[in-house]
């Protein structure tokens, strides 16, 4: 059985992702580049804090959406399509400086640090807590890493 890569928090991923890259990183076949996939990862951060561009409907959220959110927590890993963007949101083009993915990664995950407000609804599980965020955003990166790359 094969392990499962996770991550406890953003902190954790931002320093192993920085070690995975510093060690070399490749796509699998038919997978993102890891500037597309650190592009995607802060786009989502950045959205907790601004709001998602489009929104799966409330019954969803409710129903569907939290049950995968708990499930996704209990378990400490996510699976999801990660060649899908986000709903409506600003497309990221699949060429690009890693580096420069990695900054704005870097830069998101600051951001949500020292924001002092209240989160943004998540397009798919709503309402979430800082922490919960905080866990979720790692497992989604850890998740996207583990399928999109050879670790």
């Amino acid at each position: 059985m094969a392990t499962i890569l996770t991550f406890s928090s953003l902190d954790e991923a931002l320093r192993r992702i920085e070690d995975y890259a510093q060690h070399g990183i490749e796509p699998k076949s038919g997978a993102w580049s890891l500037y597309k996939t650190l592009q995607h990862g802060a786009q989502s951060i950045e959205f907790s804090l601004v709001g998602y561009p489009a929104h799966k409907s409330s019954l969803f959220k409710a129903t569907a959406g939290k049950l995968a959110l708990h499930i996704f927590l209990a378990k400490g890993s996510m699976s999801h399509d990660i060649t899908m963007p986000i709903p409506e949101a600003p497309i990221i083009n699949d060429d690009g400086d890693a580096m420069q993915g990695f900054m704005r990664l870097e830069e998101a995950v600051q951001k949500f640090w020292q924001h002092t407000g209240a989160y943004k609804d998540h397009f798919a599980y709503g309402k979430l807590t800082k922490s919960q965020y905080d866990k979720i955003q790692a497992l989604h990166l850890a998740n996207h890493l583990q399928e999109g790359f050879i670790l």
